[in-house]
């Protein structure tokens, strides 16, 4: 049932939602519980083990390559904006946003037990159809439910972030994300340090434990959190003769708007490098430490852990200065150093010893990277069309990704997995090319008084 508005003092409020501190508690907490548990489960608990199960069943680093990250950015490419968009002009009883993760969220669940039965499933499925075990049909089973999981992650991966803004009044955002922050990173940390292994080991059970608690934390948020009305959705397109012709005047406007000025494409093309940058470490990462460096499961993910911990602990530092200088300056300075950990990576790491260092140091850098990445995109984008650009900027992280993710793979599969030290140089280097480009740009159009080009029409 929806939280009511009682005779106790109003501390905020957004359309026709308003809270009292009680209620505002409640529904963050909640809000914050279903987000971190997504979070976990589809960051951090099947990521973790995607390589290691489908390395288990036979698979090349480029077939890994192919299903963690080539095809999952082409289905993001088409399914991301539409999702997004579309859900801008949903209008239900339970909200615009919250629809999607409730269809999603069963079919989640349904999917990471198959992923964690994977070899039974495959054995069944033999039983019933000897003429299967003929083939690997263990990988094929296997790498069919992870890319299902990819698709139905999508839903509530693309809105989940939009339902923050439409319930949490304004004034409060900036604390709601500052305590998301901290709370997923340790999250984070404590899962790589003390579960990692353990999800290795006994997959079947942390995921049905992990699974249990994911549907709890959904189920609080659909019965406690409410989005209010909205306003009726306005057309900017003038109603066309067909629906095939209205479409294609939403599509051709949004290419022309998004695309229609050197600053946005060397922004999407900037951002784009700087995700493709790190895609062989996402990748190979745990295989380079358990079997070129002789590491374990649960040494790496200590490591992680440590890592995470801090990053969190730079980025609390460093919050302040972030408000004080060009976040474009602190985008290229946090893409220099990548650099530079990089060359020592590939020269010195072969210990467990080097291994946490330049694991360590990369991840603080990324991490300075991902909070800083906001402020960069808010500097550049107009302010009226964000969410907008913003999914053009996703689409073109597909692309660039989709290319990326195969030609690592085969990278990977040609010269070992320490070629992700050179990866990440290489394509950080141009990442730093095109934000000179930005940068430019932003010179050109007004600078400090910098003014977004658009297009209307």
């Amino acid at each position: 049932m929806p939280l009511k508005t009682s005779s106790k003092k109003i501390i905020g409020s957004i359309r026709d939602l308003s809270y009292t501190l009680p209620q505002m508690l409640i529904v963050a907490s909640f809000l914050m519980f279903s987000s971190k548990m997504f979070c976990i489960i589809c960051d951090d608990l099947v990521p973790g083990v995607k390589p290691i199960l489908l390395d288990r069943v036979g698979a090349s680093a480029t077939d890994i390559a192919l299903i963690i990250g080539t095809i999952p950015q082409i289905l993001g490419f088409f399914l991301v904006p539409l999702i997004s968009t579309v859900s801008d002009k949903t209008r239900t009883r339970f909200g615009r946003r919250i629809p999607y993760m409730m269809f999603s969220a069963p079919a989640l669940l349904i999917l990471l037990q198959m992923i964690a039965w994977h070899r039974e499933l495959s054995d069944l499925l033999i039983r019933c159809i000897p003429l299967l075990g003929n083939y690997n049909t263990d990988f094929y089973l296997l790498a069919g439910c992870i890319l299902l999981f990819q698709v139905a992650f999508l839903f509530p991966g693309s809105v989940s972030s939009y339902l923050i803004v439409d319930v949490i009044p304004k004034e409060f955002i900036g604390r709601f994300m500052v305590c998301a922050m901290i709370i997923g990173t340790i999250l984070r940390a404590g899962f790589n340090f003390f579960l990692l292994q353990t999800t290795v080991d006994h997959t079947k059970a942390t995921f049905g434990v992990f699974g249990a608690i994911f549907a709890l934390s959904y189920y609080l948020l659909f019965r406690y959190v409410k989005e209010g009305t909205y306003p009726p959705v306005e057309d900017k397109i003038e109603k066309s003769s067909s629906f095939f012709r209205k479409s294609y005047d939403y599509f051709t406007l949004f290419f022309r708007q998004c695309f229609s000025a050197r600053i946005y494409i060397y922004t999407f093309v900037c951002v784009g490098l700087n995700s493709a940058s790190n895609i062989c470490r996402n990748m190979f990462n745990v295989l380079f430490a358990t079997k070129e460096i002789g590491m374990s499961v649960d040494q790496y993910g200590r490591i992680i852990g440590i890592g995470s911990l801090a990053a969190v602990i730079v980025v609390a530092l460093l919050g302040k200065l972030m408000d004080k200088f060009n976040p474009m300056l602190i985008y290229l300075s946090s893409g220099l150093l990548i650099m530079l950990v990089n060359v020592f990576g590939h020269f010195f790491v072969y210990s467990p010893e080097t291994f946490a260092v330049i694991g360590i140091a990369t991840a603080i850098m990324y991490a300075v990277q991902g909070v800083v990445l906001m402020p960069f995109l808010v500097a550049v984008f107009p302010a009226d069309k964000f969410g907008q650009f913003a999914s053009a900027n996703s689409m073109s992280i597909s692309v660039i990704l989709f290319f990326a993710a195969y030609l690592g793979g085969k990278l990977t599969d040609m010269l070992g997995y320490r070629v992700m030290f050179g990866w990440d140089f290489a394509v950080t280097l141009l990442a730093c090319l095109a934000l000179l480009g930005v940068y430019s740009q932003w010179k050109k159009y007004g600078g400090k008084n910098y003014v977004p080009p658009q297009k209307y029409s």
